[in-house]
């Protein structure tokens, strides 16, 4: 029987579970924090989508009259995808800190390696959906600056309100939700502290988006006066 017991402890959480039973992959996560193996398959699956987009995103008029045009987009497809590699995982770890933050300001109890999982696990969501993105747009004539599981791919809109409907995505809304859940199960921290801190997250991401937007407007207005 202790045997048993002690087997059902040392199971790994699930990717494919974390779909249909989150709240035991963050039981599981808690008593085994694992992060490899599922990082290799969520940057996969995030890498792809990315190189699926950038496939469709033309070369700007001034870099297409440069010699040997294609060689270069092909070198910086290259460099692009390794940088998203670096990317990815800095990402990962600034996303492991940031909860870690959370966690001690609502006075619960991790680490940083029970966040970083905690953080690759949950961004498995929004991989998925970069994944179906890069997939849509790769097999059809949709413009790739457009997040199509966002109400940016229901709601036609010019910056910078373009970039703010885009962070309004199902996969990231969704994956948010799992990161409030997580910190409850995994940080030990009550739900309004989770929830408080998943919000003000998501405020911020439209504050960036919206600075973001503003940015290319600017820049497009500058172009254009050149």
């Amino acid at each position: 029987m202790e045997t048993h017991l002690e087997t059902e402890k040392v199971k790994n959480p699930s990717l494919l579970g974390l779909i249909t039973r989150p709240g035991e992959q963050f039981e599981r996560m808690r008593e085994k924090p694992a992060f490899w193996f599922p990082l290799v398959i969520v940057l996969i699956l995030s890498v792809t989508g990315g190189y699926m987009v950038s496939e469709k995103t033309p070369l700007s008029a001034d870099l297409s009259e440069i010699p040997d045009a294609e060689a270069f987009q092909a070198a910086m497809k290259g460099v692009g995808i390794i940088g998203g590699i670096f990317g990815f995982v800095i990402a990962m770890l600034i996303s492991a800190l940031i909860y870690w933050l959370i966690v001690k300001i609502g006075r619960g109890t991790t680490n940083f390696v029970h966040m970083f999982s905690l953080s690759v696990f949950t961004y498995f969501i929004s991989a998925i959906g970069q994944f179906i993105g890069g997939l849509v747009i790769y097999y059809s004539n949709i413009d790739p600056t457009i997040v199509v599981t966002s109400l940016n791919g229901i709601i036609p809109a010019d910056e910078p309100l373009k970039s703010v409907l885009g962070v309004f995505d199902i996969f990231t809304i969704w994956s948010l939700a799992l990161v409030a859940l997580g910190l409850q199960k995994v940080g030990g921290i009550s739900k309004k502290a989770a929830w408080t801190g998943v919000i003000i997250l998501f405020v911020i991401s439209i504050l960036l988006a919206l600075t973001a937007g503003m940015a290319i407007n600017f820049f497009d207005s500058f172009e254009g006066a050149m």
